[in-house]
């Protein structure tokens, strides 16, 4: 399902929706193995190879969280 909301000023809105993790990957995180502080290409190969992301979706990863370190991730999927 799609979400949506506008900003305060109405002249944009933002699109989102929430999909579950690969499976291991929220270990993965709580571990250390992929995490904010990563070296970006080793973190975009890791999680291409052992968690079949997509490379341009691995490439927009823009937050973890909550509080920066948590298993949940935002990822930029704008074209």
């Amino acid at each position: 399902e799609v979400m949506m909301s506008k900003s305060a000023n109405k002249h944009n809105r933002l699109y989102m929706t929430a999909e579950p993790l690969p499976e291991n990957l929220p270990e993965a995180i709580e571990t250390g193995k992929i995490s904010p502080r990563s070296e970006p290409k080793a973190r975009t190969k890791s999680l291409v190879d052992d968690f079949a992301f997509d490379q341009n979706d691995a490439k927009k990863l823009w937050a973890f969280g909550p509080e920066t370190t948590g298993p949940n991730l935002l990822i930029d999927q704008t074209k």
